[in-house]
């Protein structure tokens, strides 16, 4: 099913430039693509990764994609399957734009941050942040980075899920006698972080996306 997708880079005052990915993905899916093409295709170079996402639109992205028969153009080597459009050209829009109604997500390098932030289309026709990533996933689980408009203030980010600023922390006297015991979680997807003046901390990162239950069961 198509997917209607953009991808490109953010720039100053909600502003971006695009290109179009016809079959995109949700996060789940295209965020992890998009970390192993910025290091295995680019080497981790966020500008080389940025330019050639600008390049062209796009079908698909793919780190190993094949030649099709039925493709009109040749496939990008670890980058994807480019789009034959009668538009093919570079798209500059703003955040608060109002939208046609036939995108699904917008993805958005932040360069000097090797940060993507994720932006879900809503019924009401306007860009909703759902999630932001670092490309070189950091093995802390919750990151700090700078807020992403221009208030200067900063936003917490989990590195498992990527949930901005949906954490909560509870800090209570210890059953040691002594300090405090403090657990700080996820309220997304549960990732949590606990520690204590005993035994230090301990990281729970918990699967991602949820893993789908099954079914019935057998005896």
């Amino acid at each position: 099913m198509s997917t209607p997708t953009l991808i490109g880079v953010a720039e100053f005052g909600g502003r971006y430039t695009a290109r179009l990915i016809q079959f995109g993905e949700s996060p789940e899916v295209l965020v992890p693509l998009l970390r192993r093409i910025w290091t295995d295709t680019f080497r981790r170079d966020t500008d080389a990764l940025a330019a050639a996402l600008l390049a062209r639109d796009w079908w698909s992205l793919a780190i190993n994609p094949r030649h099709r028969r039925w493709d009109p153009q040749p496939p990008v080597p670890g980058l994807g399957y480019p789009a034959v459009t009668e538009d093919d050209t570079i798209r500059q829009g703003s955040l608060r734009e109002t939208l046609g109604g036939f995108l699904e997500w917008l993805y958005l390098l932040h360069l000097d941050q090797r940060l993507v932030v994720v932006y879900e289309a809503t019924v009401h026709g306007r860009w909703l942040r759902h999630s932001a990533h670092h490309l070189n996933p950091v093995e802390d689980l919750f990151v700090t980075a700078p807020a992403l408009d221009e208030s200067g203030a900063e936003m917490t980010v989990c590195t498992v899920c990527g949930a901005v600023d949906e954490i909560d922390h509870v800090e209570v006297p210890s059953m040691a006698g002594y300090g405090h015991d403090t657990a700080t979680s996820c309220t997304r997807c549960g990732s949590s972080v606990a520690t204590d003046p005993v035994f230090g901390g301990h990281v729970t990162r918990k699967p991602w996306p949820p893993h789908t239950p099954t079914t019935g069961s057998t005896r």
